[in-house]
């Protein structure tokens, strides 16, 4: 299991909703699995939680629902 925290920047990503704009996705992924637990919180330790849910990965990418963005695993 991997665990990925992401800070969410128009800088970085194509994102459509700016209430999103200096959040953090943080994101277990299990190699074994298709399905991605992630949540989006406010600081960098993921104690401020704002949203929470499932996710999937496919072609080394994880799509971020509540943004409408993909994220390439590679470019990370």
């Amino acid at each position: 299991m991997k665990d990925l925290v992401i800070k969410l920047t128009r800088d970085n990503f194509n994102f459509r909703f700016k209430q999103y704009e200096g959040l953090f996705f943080h994101a277990n992924i299990n190699e074994n699995s298709e399905i991605i637990k992630y949540k989006i919180t406010k600081d960098k330790d993921g104690t401020e939680l704002k949203e929470f849910g499932n996710t999937h990965i496919k072609d080394n990418m994880i799509y971020i629902p509540q943004i409408e963005a993909y994220i390439d695993l590679k470019k990370i």
